[in-house]
């Protein structure tokens, strides 16, 4: 469903590895394209419900975050998280994890390139993501999960956003499901083109329709609106 050229560059990459599986055996790469662009929640979700593999990976496709070192941060971080919890046998889910790559430890050293409007409501929406759905993750939004398979089925099947506040869901429910979550700093830095909002009125108005999606979580889930499925 997205306009860019993500497809096209895996259909090229698709094309090489073609190549490669004759001189070294079977590399396995799928594309899915959604017909429809139904938001990036929506994109997300189609993947990880077809996953395959023990692991899974959401990164940003703007090459935003260092994959290498945060791919090993996060493995460490997830070994830990499922040895702590290996004891809990009430909870079938309490062998599966989920790593945040957060961007957390970076907060600072972007004070002097971000505008008073963007420092303003990156404070604001950090405040009602903590005071209305959770204040266990620091950085909802970066581009960097790893999940355990289980996890990330259990999670994506009962998403209900899918849009951009798709991540703050995500945590909502993990909780209810006592599902293990750590963050583990990752390198990243800004990439042009890739922000959601380019001027003040659409980085207002989306912010907007952030906290709506907010509001929603919190109360969708306090009411017994959205239910989960265990």
């Amino acid at each position: 469903g997205s306009k860019d050229n993500t497809v096209a560059v895996v259909q090229q990459y698709l094309k090489k590895l073609y190549e490669l599986e004759k001189l070294h055996g079977s590399l396995t790469l799928r594309l899915l394209s959604l017909t429809k662009n139904g938001g990036k929640g929506a994109a997300v979700r189609a993947g990880m419900i077809r996953s395959r593999g023990e692991l899974c990976l959401m990164v940003d496709a703007d090459g935003a975050t260092e994959i290498d070192s945060g791919i090993k941060k996060a493995l460490r971080q997830m070994q830990q998280l499922i040895a702590n919890n290996k004891a809990n046998t009430e909870n079938t889910l309490a062998n599966d994890a989920i790593v945040f790559g957060s961007r957390a430890h970076l907060e600072e050293g972007s004070k002097a390139s971000r505008s008073p409007v963007r420092t303003f409501l990156m404070h604001a929406f950090h405040f009602f993501v903590s005071t209305l759905c959770s204040s266990k993750i620091k950085d909802t939004q970066c581009g960097f999960k790893l999940f355990t398979r289980n996890a990330a089925i259990h999670l994506f099947k009962n998403l209900h956003l899918r849009r951009w506040a798709f991540d703050i869901e995500l945590v909502v429910i993990a909780e209810n499901l006592e599902i293990p979550m750590a963050e583990v700093a990752v390198d990243w830095h800004e990439v042009d083109g890739s922000k959601l909002a380019t001027s003040k009125f659409s980085l207002i108005w989306n912010s907007i329709t952030m906290l709506r999606d907010i509001v929603c979580v919190r109360f969708c889930y306090a009411l017994n609106i959205w239910k989960i499925e265990k």
